[in-house]
């Protein structure tokens, strides 16, 4: 134990010179001025402030960026409404109305066919003048 004894001395000039600089240097430092400490401070304010905008900025930016890709990359739409007997089919590009056969008839319970209905007239000859003509009877639910 003796040689943790001779350790401890060797060590004690020094830990006097080093408390005696600490001293010194600490009787020496002037604090900041207060007009200084809250200049710097407002400087980061305005630091983090700047950068948040600017993360907010590429964050909008960048999702309007993905939503336009991810718009461009969709498929066809669907018609908003199923279209109905006798208008004019977008496919044909003519603009003449368009017939689609008659639904088929199906037996009810009783073993009878349900009336049908009568069939579409011709589509209309290409002419200079187009007159089209419909006729519409009513029908009774199906029960």
């Amino acid at each position: 134990m003796s040689d943790l004894d001779d350790v401890h001395r060797d060590d004690e000039p020094l830990a006097r010179a080093l408390k005696r600089a600490a001293d010194a240097a600490g009787r020496a430092t002037l604090p900041e001025p207060a007009a200084v400490v809250a200049a710097r401070g407002l400087r980061r304010r305005r630091r983090n402030l700047a950068a948040a905008a600017a993360c907010a900025v590429c964050l909008l930016a960048g999702s309007g960026a993905a939503l336009g890709l991810r718009l461009q990359q969709s498929g066809p739409v669907p018609p908003a409404s199923v279209p109905t007997y006798g208008s004019p089919s977008p496919a044909d590009g003519s603009g003449t109305p368009s017939y689609a056969p008659p639904p088929p008839s199906t037996a009810t319970p009783s073993g009878s066919p349900t009336p049908s209905f009568p069939p579409p007239p011709p589509p209309p000859s290409p002419s200079p003048s187009l007159s089209v003509s419909l006729s519409v009877t009513p029908t009774t639910p199906h029960r």
